[in-house]
């Protein structure tokens, strides 16, 4: 029922943001945006993982994979409704109806945790402290890069490789593209090879790909940089959830994942703020230095995630339908 609430909350919320006729409404409008995203986007991973528990077998990469198309779709529907010049209210109301209708259709198939009569307060709740913490300084790690290439990669290739501006965007795209195969591709790797190795191998790659990106010497080398790094790191964030699950008594799992999903934020915040103040600094083409030298510490966790193979074999999980 909660995830439904949000899903509902976020097609609202874009609906009085294209309506607001003062600032101070629109603010409030995005709060109660945010407030929807914020709970759907640890609701998704809460149905990702206990989807992977009732199929039993590791599916959450692609999840993650729908979430970038979904992103693809957003894009294309924009720039769509730009392009014909639907007006940006109207736009937005067509999403929210879109919102409304796929939440009330989707509620019945969602699966339900075990019962907790105290909702996301973790009291009276067996919850370690530590899977938490380590699954979500992976978290950090991977959103820190994410965002601060979502926000600075165009800019790079624009003023540091005195890329065109029609050129400069392919930078996220080819991320984006990367991300793609990664997560689309993971979960038959992580079948045959295990979590553990999938989460070594993409990291080296990502790593190498930031490489190529902070010594390239034209925009084409800084683009397979981009690429290569989305092949590599994109797969961490969906294997960081399921290593939770599996780590954590299944009462605890929602709890843990909403704490653990703060870390996205935090991420995101810590990746655009120190890439942008690098770059502020006239030092853009170093600013990628900062998740080269952070990403790397993931290899410290790889060996946790041995519990996101633990997690995909487990069928004595409850898997009750409800809304």
């Amino acid at each position: 029922m909660a995830f439904k609430i949000a899903l509902l909350t976020i097609g609202t919320g874009a609906l009085l943001v294209g309506l607001a006729p003062t600032m101070p409404l629109l603010v409030a409008a995005f709060v109660l945006y945010g407030l929807g995203v914020g709970a759907v986007d640890a609701g998704m991973n809460m149905q990702g993982v206990r989807t992977q528990v009732a199929a039993g077998r590791s599916i959450m990469a692609s999840f993650h994979g729908m979430w970038s198309v979904g992103g693809i779709i957003g894009a294309l529907y924009a720039a769509g409704v730009a392009h014909v010049d639907v007006p940006f209210g109207l736009s937005l109301g067509l999403v929210a109806v879109v919102t409304w209708i796929v939440a009330l259709f989707a509620a019945p198939h969602f699966i339900a945790a075990q019962e907790h009569d105290a909702g996301l307060s973790a009291k009276g709740l067996d919850l370690p402290w530590r899977p938490v913490l380590v699954f979500g300084l992976v978290v950090l790690l991977f959103y820190s890069a994410d965002t601060g290439i979502l926000t600075w990669s165009s800019v790079y290739l624009e003023d540091a490789l005195d890329a065109s501006t029609t050129v400069a965007p392919l930078a996220y795209g080819a991320y984006q593209a990367g991300a793609l195969i990664s997560r689309f591709g993971g979960d038959l790797l992580v079948r045959r090879i295990g979590a553990v190795r999938v989460v070594v191998i993409g990291t080296v790659t990502g790593i190498v790909g930031l490489a190529l990106v902070v010594s390239a010497a034209a925009p084409v080398m800084a683009i397979v940089g981009f690429f290569v790094v989305g092949v590599g790191l994109a797969i961490l964030a969906p294997l960081a959830f399921a290593g939770l699950a599996g780590a954590v008594p299944a009462a605890s799992l929602d709890v843990a994942i909403a704490r653990m999903n703060i870390a996205n934020y935090v991420g995101a915040i810590l990746g655009g703020g120190l890439i942008g103040a690098a770059a502020s600094a006239d030092h853009l083409r170093w600013a990628f230095v900062i998740p080269l030298v952070l990403v790397p510490v993931v290899l410290l966790c790889a060996r946790s995630f041995r519990a996101a193979d633990d997690l995909a074999g487990d069928i004595s999980r409850p898997t009750v339908l409800g809304g």
